[in-house]
């Protein structure tokens, strides 16, 4: 059994979905543009567990955001 995710990190995979859906992106379309496998990126919008620094440069480039608000979740 794992453990369960914590509400910030259900909360933090729910605003990775909102960012990626606002900028009109499937999951398929940011793995090309970040080179991030399509199933990391449903596990990290399900789990909100999010890893690498690189990553998050990758993920905010692709988005259109700064590295601040990908991290902080402003809606």
């Amino acid at each position: 059994m794992g453990r369960k995710p914590t509400e910030r990190r259900n909360k933090y995979g729910a605003w990775l979905n909102h960012l990626r859906k606002q900028k009109g992106l499937s999951q398929d379309a940011l793995s090309e543009l970040t080179g991030v496998p399509q199933s990391t990126l449903a596990y990290w919008e399900k789990t909100g567990k999010l890893t690498g620094r690189e990553t998050i440069f990758k993920l905010a480039d692709a988005l259109g955001v700064s590295v601040e608000k990908l991290l902080r979740q402003e809606k």
